[in-house]
């Protein structure tokens, strides 16, 4: 039986102590319990949002994305096409073309990006059908000369299905000092339908057959990138090296999260700011828990005085004021964490906590996600200051009081 154990469980809201320690020792728990609390609403809150964030860009980036590291474009035979596509179980393999274009409707104009796709296969769940909000999908149509544009770029052009478009990009074999005419390269495409995927994405991309872009921009053959979606849960790593081996140095692999880098890495940050100045407070917290062992300290003096001449060592008479801060942490860091993790339950299945009437929204409540790897830190969290605090009052317990009964 651990005799300090025992002890400092007794001591822990003793009946029989006073009014003042009680009060103190219920703050403590309060402090360490509301930090803790904090920490996994605030942690999961991050979590709920990252994974609303990855959602958002799901269907625009592909699992992987290949690009040449030397130069804007490059050229794929249909031999090597045909090795890529069975280098790994792929749901979709994409072939882009794509460059920045002045785009004119009626009396509007609006930068834009063209992009030519050549999608594998042609009824993969990634084609731009699945999106296709009003009219239909380019590749539907008999002829080549039909593009789909985003949402937000439509509204801001004020274009509608069966419109023209006109696309302007500078001609590269003109001699600007002779006819200015002839600097700008045009087409005109139909608007066959209008996409939604995704805020960014919508107000950004016209998409049209990737043959019929090469032509426009004399560019046959040529590619600004490769897009590979994989089909099933794979060794996501494996895949980047197979596809790194076959394409060489001169071409750069990037996954989803690397294709989205600084976003991810800005919802990192934050998160991980946060957390340290919320462990910060927690720390200020756990300072009371100094006044709490103090205060039995100064109200078990007798006590301390009788094991003394019982014979009792000093490590055991400093194990009962340690574990009493200790167990006061735990109990804190326990409650808070189970009212934290109940609460963000709660929001996670009921959404009980709304974003507000006000304005559109793609959720309607605050996205909420408990992690097991942050309710594994916050305890060490937690535990770690706890000891840390509780060292102070524990280490001036010989030199202050035992020496002096």
């Amino acid at each position: 039986m651990n005799v300090a154990l025992y002890i400092a469980r007794r001591y822990l809201f003793s009946s029989k102590s006073k009014n003042a320690v009680n009060s103190i020792t219920a703050i403590s728990v309060l402090g360490v319990a509301v930090g803790s609390l904090a920490l996994i609403v605030v942690l999961s809150v991050f979590n709920g949002f990252e994974t609303l964030i990855k959602s958002m860009y799901q269907e625009v980036n592909p699992d992987f994305e290949v690009t040449s590291a030397v130069s804007k474009s490059f050229t794929l035979s249909d031999g090597d096409f045909e090795e890529l596509k069975s280098l790994a179980p792929w749901d979709a393999v994409e072939q882009v073309y794509q460059e920045k274009v002045l785009l004119r409707v009626a009396n509007k104009e609006q930068i834009a990006l063209l992009k030519g796709v050549h999608l594998w296969p042609a009824n993969s769940s990634k084609s731009i059908k699945s999106h296709i909000i009003k009219g239909s999908s380019y590749t539907d149509l008999d002829t080549d000369n039909w593009a789909v544009i985003g949402q937000s770029l439509a509204y801001t052009l004020s274009a509608s299905v069966n419109e023209v478009l006109k696309i302007f990009v500078p001609n590269q074999n003109a001699n600007a000092t002779i006819n200015n005419s002839q600097a700008f390269k045009e087409k005109q495409f139909m608007l066959a339908g209008i996409y939604a995927v995704q805020a960014e994405y919508d107000a950004a991309y016209i998409l049209a057959d990737l043959g019929v872009v090469q032509d426009f921009l004399d560019k046959p053959l040529a590619l600004t990138s490769l897009a590979f979606s994989i089909a099933g849960s794979h060794d996501l790593s494996e895949v980047k090296h197979l596809l790194q081996m076959h394409f060489g140095s001169d071409f750069e692999v990037k996954n989803r999260f690397e294709q989205q880098e600084f976003l991810y890495k800005v919802l990192q940050t934050e998160k991980w700011a946060i957390f340290f100045i919320l462990a910060f407070i927690l720390l200020i917290a756990t300072f009371t828990i100094v006044a709490s062992v103090v205060m039995i300290v100064l109200e078990k003096r007798k006590d301390i005085s009788s094991l003394w001449a019982l014979g009792a060592p000093v490590k055991t008479i400093q194990k009962i004021f340690f574990y009493e801060g200790l167990l006061i942490t735990i109990f804190g860091g326990g409650l808070g964490l189970a009212l934290g993790v109940s609460v963000c339950l709660l929001q996670q299945h009921f959404g009980f906590i709304q974003l507000g009437s006000q304005g559109s929204f793609i959720v309607n409540s605050y996205p909420v996600e408990v992690h097991y790897k942050d309710v594994i830190l916050i305890v060490c969290t937690v535990l770690s200051l706890g000891i840390l605090i509780t060292f102070i009052p524990v280490r001036l317990l010989k030199q202050k009081f035992i020496q002096q009964d």
